[in-house]
């Protein structure tokens, strides 16, 4: 097993409690900024409706997610690569639907972006646009690796810009008014970690440890302070924004998915440890799973999509490394399990967008 199985990786979901919101078309109320709060940015266009796209891109980071799964499974477990390549079809088609309709309300002006950017709870989820392209390129990788490392290079850049740019708006007071939540753990650790494991796919070695040292570094200074504060007022959380707690599970997920791309597939001491993170993480998801119940379907359940897949395929990837007997039925369990979950979840979206067509129109 190589490392070019192991990045396809990540595919992270992390959304926030107003990505919840505005998923289920609610305005965000906390918005300091009067434009937001009068409905318009002063061209006509709604910050709301752009909150809510940029929310909806968790859908393409699930679906790229799973078909990193199913990547890692077509070469540990032989599995046909086609559904790989299905899942991603899907996830670019949803990228590039939604990435066009933010433009077409506003988000082709810098000062939006900006705004948006600096949204003191959603801001962090514009990640999910250079997120989903390195994500990509590391797929495409196989047809082309001239393109998927330009491809990459790009993605990897504007990932880079974004993180900066909102490290430096916190830093400075921007959360001030806004309570921390594992959202937040998205550009500043996923996006390199997520690099860092494309990278290793792409043959960059110095580019993947550069990265890898940026995820871990912000992993810890971050991660630190976000569960400390969900210790100290995590009762606090309103019943919406609980699911973000899921969010939790992409840090060790895709961080072992970066190192083990980088030491082609092998599990030695680091790589057992983030499986044991993830594994104790998950169990802390279960417990919390009573908590995270919602009285009815919303466009925020796939706020769950992302951190299930990477967790599955640095699962994959372990119960293959490590032999773990009985691993190959094991992991085609999983495997079903999930993507049967992913395919239940596609429905009730479908069915969620047919219901609001139908209550609009009338």
């Amino acid at each position: 097993m190589n490392g070019k199985a192991s990045m396809q990786s990540v595919g992270t979901d992390e959304a926030t409690t107003n990505g919840l919101d505005a998923s289920q078309g609610t305005p965000d109320v906390t918005d300091p900024h009067p434009a937001a709060q009068s409905g318009t940015d002063g061209t006509g266009r709604s910050p709301a409706v752009r909150a809510q796209t940029i929310s909806l891109l968790s859908i393409s980071l699930g679906s790229a997610g799973l078909g990193g799964a199913w990547q890692s499974a077509a070469t540990t477990l032989a599995a046909p690569m086609w559904v790989s390549d299905a899942l991603f079809a899907l996830s670019g088609a949803v990228w590039l639907v939604l990435l066009a309709q933010y433009v077409r309300h506003g988000g082709g002006r810098w000062r939006n972006v900006l705004h948006d950017l600096h949204h003191p709870g959603q801001g962090f989820a514009l990640a999910y646009v250079p997120i989903i392209g390195m994500l990509a390129a590391g797929h495409v990788f196989r047809h082309g690796v001239d393109a998927a490392r330009w491809g990459y290079a790009v993605f990897a850049v504007l990932a880079a810009v974004v993180a900066a740019r909102l490290l430096a708006h916190w830093v400075t007071g921007g959360l001030a008014s806004a309570p921390l939540h594992p959202g937040y753990l998205l550009p500043v650790v996923s996006a390199p970690f997520i690099s860092s494991a494309t990278a290793s796919t792409l043959g960059l070695p110095e580019v993947a440890e550069a990265t890898f040292a940026v995820g871990v570094l912000y992993w810890l200074a971050f991660g630190t302070v976000i569960l400390g504060g969900l210790v100290a007022h995590g009762g606090k959380m309103p019943p919406p924004a609980r699911p973000t707690l899921t969010v939790l599970v992409i840090p060790p997920a895709v961080g072992g998915l970066a190192w083990t791309a980088a030491h082609h597939g092998t599990f030695d001491a680091v790589g057992q440890g983030f499986a044991g993170l993830l594994i104790f993480t998950l169990l802390v998801v279960v417990f919390l799973l009573p908590d995270l119940r919602q009285q009815s379907f919303h466009y925020g359940y796939w706020i769950f999509s992302f951190p299930v897949a990477a967790g599955t395929n640095f699962l994959l990837l372990w119960l293959r490394g490590t032999d773990v007997p009985g691993w190959r039925p094991v992991s085609w369990l999983l495997l079903a399990t999930v993507s049967t979950a992913f395919v239940a979840l596609y429905a009730a979206t479908l069915r969620h967008a047919r219901r609001s067509r139908t209550g609009a129109a009338a």
